[in-house]
């Protein structure tokens, strides 16, 4: 039986984490940081954070927008929140046709980056530290 992109990623995302270079590291600092005040300026605790957070890439990304999953191109078309974690974000990724919702943290910016991306960044920044 052939596994579905979301599967695949699931499976992987769980032995390890990928050792190759993110597209998070090449943006600046300080603009990351910048947007993630922007979107949490008025937020307390994790839940208010997290809501604004999607709020802000909801409202700030461009969408579609090349990306990549597991070597694969497809092309992010929305966001969702996810069914079972509280604080996540999954992207809708399109790839031959069919659609996968595939957790945030697995999907690789291609350039040209899109409008928004440090909203994303800022979001993938807040996760790691919690």
């Amino acid at each position: 039986m052939k596994k579905s992109l979301e599967q695949t990623v699931m499976a992987k995302s769980s032995k390890s984490k990928s050792g190759g270079k993110s597209w998070t590291q090449g943006l600046d600092e300080q603009q990351v940081r910048e947007a993630l005040q922007e979107a949490t300026v008025d937020a307390y605790g994790e839940d208010e954070q997290h809501t604004a957070l999607l709020t802000a890439i909801g409202d700030e990304l461009a969408f579609p927008f090349p990306a990549q999953v597991l070597g694969e191109v497809v092309s992010v078309v929305g966001m969702e929140w996810p069914e079972d974690d509280g604080c996540g974000l999954d992207l809708v990724c399109e790839r031959s046709g069919e659609r996968h919702r595939i957790e945030a943290r697995s999907v690789e910016l291609l350039e040209t980056l899109p409008d928004g991306h440090l909203f994303l960044a800022a979001y993938l920044n807040w996760k790691q530290r919690m």
